[in-house]
C-alpha cells in the first residue's frame, strides 16, 4: 500500500513540476488560433472579436454578477480600466485595450500575484454576458 501511495504523490509532484508556477505562460485556445488565452506573470489575457462597447458592458456585467465592489474606472480613448475588490478584499483589475478594429485585448488579475483560476471565471463571466447580449440583439 505504501508503495502506491509513493508513487501517487511522486506522479503528482512530477505532474505540478511540469506545469511550472503562475510565472510560466500557459496558452490555453479557444476557438482556433485566432483568440488565444493565456496566462502569464499572474495576468489571464484573452483578444476578443467584438466590439468596444460590448465588451465594456460584459465587463461590467461581470464585475456586478460576480458581486465585486467597483472602485475606480480609468476611461481613456481605446483603453478602460476597472478596479474592484472580491468578497474577500482582494483585488480586481480589467483592462480593455484596442488593439487593432474589432479586436480588443482584455486582461485580467485578481489578487496581488495573479489567480488564473478566479481570473478565467471573470472571463466566462464576460463570454456568458457576451453571449446574452448577442442573442438579445443588444
Amino acid at each position: 500500500m505504501r508503495i502506491h501511495l509513493a508513487i501517487k504523490v511522486m506522479t503528482a509532484a512530477i505532474a505540478l513540476a511540469s506545469i511550472g508556477t503562475g510565472c510560466t505562460a500557459l496558452q490555453l485556445i479557444r476557438g482556433g488560433d485566432d483568440n488565444p488565452i493565456t496566462f502569464a506573470e499572474g495576468e489571464l489575457q484573452s483578444t476578443e472579436s467584438a466590439s468596444f462597447e460590448d465588451l465594456e458592458i460584459a465587463c461590467r456585467a461581470a464585475i456586478d454578477i460576480l458581486g465585486y465592489d467597483e472602485s475606480d474606472t480609468l476611461r481613456e480613448e481605446g483603453h478602460i480600466r476597472w478596479q474592484a475588490q472580491t468578497a474577500g478584499g482582494d483585488p480586481v483589475e480589467i483592462h480593455l485595450t484596442m488593439a487593432s478594429r474589432g479586436r480588443i485585448m482584455l486582461r485580467i488579475r485578481i489578487g496581488m500575484i495573479g489567480d488564473e483560476a478566479r481570473s478565467r471565471l471573470v472571463l466566462e463571466e464576460i463570454h456568458r454576458s457576451l453571449a446574452g447580449n448577442t442573442a438579445t440583439g443588444g
